[in-house]
């Protein structure tokens, strides 16, 4: 593995950030860049530019707690993995968490959580282009130019879709069968027979209402549930637990 993953360390217990460099440094290409044992600190001084691929954020701390930075720093790194001497998966899927450690965290649930974790990482940095693709639109002639992490979700109606971002809303000349082929190993889910949603966009689930984030809500259908909770079990609610 040529590339180095970029890591960052907030919590505000002194020994677990030495523990946590300790696991660190005994795994290769990953490269810790910055500790914080004051998540206001860590709120500011961590950005866009510093390309941090994962955080290991502890839940319990004063001032502004894990789940909160959380949410403020979701923009600026691509994966979350939330340390705590309590089980608050739930709460920590609820923010996109990626993985949950259950403290005392053990090196060998370490190693299994973050070594998946890195896999995925690099196999984005390895093929740069893998998430543009363009988009033919209502518009003769021309197309249109997203990163498929921008996609909240696609709404069916007959022969096309609409895809809809935070900022926009593109008619694409696509059915939601295309959609389903197309983006079947990007973690889009249908979840109604009228959409598709991206998974990792989800904040929130209460009954069949997924909360997709700014306002963007999608229903979920009973026919379409079972794909999607079998993901929710299998790659977001993992604890430290053995």
């Amino acid at each position: 593995m040529k590339n180095k993953i970029r890591c960052v360390i907030i919590d505000d217990e002194r020994h677990a950030i030495l523990l946590l460099t300790t696991y660190i440094s005994s795994i290769p290409n990953l490269e810790l860049v910055k500790t914080f044992n004051n998540p206001l600190e860590a709120l500011s001084g961590i950005c866009i530019e510093d390309e941090i691929d994962i955080i290991f954020l502890d839940i319990e701390m004063p001032y502004l707690t894990g789940l909160e930075l959380a949410l403020e720093l979701k923009p600026k790194v691509r994966s979350i993995i939330f340390t705590s001497a309590f089980d608050r998966s739930l709460e920590a899927f609820e923010v996109r968490a990626t993985h949950y450690l259950l403290k005392p965290i053990k090196l060998a649930k370490f190693t299994q959580i973050v070594v998946g974790v890195m896999e995925n990482e690099l196999s984005l940095k390895q093929q740069p282009g893998k998430n543009i693709k363009f988009y033919k639109t209502g518009e003769k002639g021309k197309l249109t130019r997203l990163k498929k992490q921008d996609i909240l979700y696609f709404e069916g109606a007959k022969n096309y879709v609409t895809m809809v971002t935070s900022k926009t809303e593109q008619l694409v000349y696509l059915t939601l069968k295309d959609v389903e082929k197309i983006f079947s190993k990007d973690l889009f889910y249908r979840v109604h027979r009228s959409h598709i949603i991206n998974a990792r966009k989800i904040q929130k689930i209460v009954g069949n209402t997924i909360n997709l984030g700014q306002g963007h809500q999608v229903q979920m259908g009973e026919t379409y549930k079972k794909g999607l909770i079998k993901f929710l079990e299998e790659k977001t609610l993992l604890t430290g637990r053995i």
